[in-house]
């Protein structure tokens, strides 16, 4: 394939006796030759002592064999064989003259529409290879010619013809599938399954170049051979072990009487959230491909070729939403509580319901109406990045960041009063305690005592607002490189550096420029993977656990026989 554009010299013999008009000495024939079966249906003009088969022969020695063609791109394989077959056969057309025929030699046009489909993905591997539609037809220099001939104006001249059109757009393409397969993918594509295509399940050319598709997830053979798949796995299992850790402390505000009141109320629909944050990870633990990909094997899931993609993908933005929505509403509360001693929101937990619930509900509809729940990063289904930020993200940092600074005025306050309360206690005990003071000292009773009480709820909501955003920087940033279409070009140097032979990890090393960074990658999946298991730390203390073990005391005092039960009242009564 290298030499596939400076390898038309099967024409040089063309121009042998070629006159000053259009017309020359040769003859006509019909086309036997293999190269070209698809394009020429015409009468070949061939000079004298030439045939179709020497004409391949020298096509051949330079590159332009049968085979060669099989490894031109997909996209630029129509155009590029109309350009070489009406090269290397101009038409001949009979005149009076039985010995001379007008020639129609290869248009101008038909130069460079193989320019502008092939000039990036062939000339990757051979830049000078791409022609000058400028000069003459390669080839056709020769003693007789000294200029040779030039590309011919449109209309008299030969064009080049698909003559099995295929595809919506009527286009040409090489021969894969079946019997009929002549292309060796490299490694890690592998040949395009033309019975899915007939079967109504189209493959992606973002995905799939010259009948050699990249097997889904592609964006794992971009690094390193097993790289992502192990790092995943780990995210994954660190995420279903914050599913068990989050079940736990749900349960514990579910179940124990005392945290179904405010303000443990607050956490405990915010542990609902990250429980559904977290439990989604069954679905790639139970089938990792059938998630991130659809039926073809090719393509990336989205909601509409993989059910569960839907489903996951719902779940999992309604539960961010709700966890950024409830991490606020801790966050608001200790703010009222601490600096202005207030307990509205005990009082409003109606508008709680209705605000928090609500925008969760409004977000995940809002993605899946607009069809953009798909999967394309980690294991998980979530939404398109080029709609993220604006269904996603945008919306939960109009929640996340005021709830930051609310977050950092309180602690503010708090250092104030604290500060305060060091030059109070001294001035205090030398005077007497007069009304003012007194007051003083009550609120920074209040305050110390709401810091022993809601500290946990403020290192959660530290950790919630660092780790999402953290996560959401990272899609900003990285996470769009990794878009097919952002990286077609650099994909091309990847397939013709595994073209060569190379191994697959030295070929990874061309595109570690332009794919985000292994690390940053994993370590942003395992961040918001470890938040269920962080909220347990720190919720889940010495206190809880006794509340259980007096719950179970008390299950299991009311689940025993009526004789223990009486035997028992009765040495009461006799006490």
């Amino acid at each position: 394939m290298v030499r596939i554009f400076s390898s038309l010299v099967g024409i040089a013999a063309a121009a042998v006796a070629l006159l000053g008009t259009a017309e020359a000495y040769g003859s006509a024939v019909d086309y036997d030759g293999q190269l070209c079966t698809e394009f020429v249906n015409y009468k070949v003009w061939l000079p004298p002592g030439r045939t179709v088969q020497l004409v391949e022969q020298g096509l051949a020695a330079m590159g332009l064999s049968k085979n060669a063609t099989d490894q031109i791109p997909f996209a630029c394989y129509d155009s590029f064989m109309k350009y070489a077959c009406s090269s290397a056969f101009p038409m001949a057309e009979a005149t009076a003259n039985p010995l001379i025929y007008n020639v129609r030699f290869t248009c101008k046009s038909t130069c460079q529409k193989a320019v502008n489909d092939c000039q990036f993905t062939l000339g990757i591997v051979k830049p000078d290879a791409i022609p000058n539609c400028d000069g003459p037809i390669p080839g056709s220099i020769t003693p007789e010619i000294p200029a040779g001939v030039a590309f011919q104006p449109n209309e008299p001249c030969l064009a080049g013809t698909c003559l099995k059109p295929q595809g919506a757009d009527q286009k040409c393409l090489p021969a894969v599938g079946g019997d009929g397969l002549r292309i060796k993918c490299p490694e890690p594509y592998f040949k395009e399954d033309q019975r899915l295509i007939k079967e109504g399940v189209p493959t992606s050319e973002q995905y799939c170049k010259n009948g050699c598709c990249l097997q889904c997830p592609a964006q794992y053979a971009l690094y390193k051979d097993g790289a992502l798949d192990i790092g995943f796995k780990v995210t994954d299992y660190t995420r279903a072990v914050s599913t068990v850790f989050s079940f736990l402390l749900m349960i514990s505000y579910l179940c124990l009487p005392e945290k179904r009141s405010h303000p443990s109320a607050l956490i405990l629909f915010f542990s609902i959230c990250v429980f559904l944050f977290s439990v989604v990870i069954i679905f790639p633990l139970t089938d990792r491909y059938g998630m991130q990909c659809s039926a073809d094997g090719v393509n990336p899931s989205t909601q509409f070729n993989n059910l569960r993609c839907a489903i996951q993908g719902g779940i999992l933005i309604f539960a961010s939403v709700g966890t950024a929505a409830w991490c606020t509403a801790v966050i608001v509360n200790l703010h009222l509580h601490t600096v202005w001693n207030s307990a509205w929101m005990a009082r409003k937990y109606w508008l709680l319901h209705i605000l928090c619930w609500g925008a969760a509900a409004a977000i995940c509809g809002t993605a899946l109406g607009l069809g953009e729940v798909k999967w394309e990063y980690a294991t998980l289904c979530l939404i398109s990045q080029h709609r993220a930020s604006d269904i996603f993200f945008y919306p939960m940092a109009a929640m996340i960041f005021p709830a930051f600074l609310l977050h950092i005025a309180t602690f503010i306050h708090i250092a104030r009063i604290s500060t305060q309360a060091g030059v109070d206690s001294e001035t205090m005990s030398r005077s007497t305690l007069s009304a003012g003071a007194a007051a003083v000292i009550s609120h920074r009773r209040h305050v110390m005592m709401a810091i022993k009480v809601q500290w946990r709820a403020a290192l959660m909501a530290i950790w919630a607002l660092v780790t999402v955003t953290f996560y959401w920087l990272f899609y900003f940033v990285q996470l769009r490189k990794i878009d097919p279409r952002d990286l077609e070009l650099h994909i091309w140097e990847f397939v013709a550096c595994l073209s060569k032979g190379t191994a697959h990890d030295t070929c990874v090393e061309t595109m570690k420029d332009v794919v985000p960074p292994y690390v940053l990658m994993i370590a942003a999946e395992f961040a918001v993977s470890t938040i269920g298991t962080v909220i347990f730390l720190v919720f889940f203390k010495a206190a809880l656990w006794e509340e259980w073990k007096e719950w179970f005391a008390n299950v299991s005092y009311f689940l025993r026989g009526r004789r223990t039960q009486q035997k028992e009242q009765e040495q009461f009564f006799v006490i």
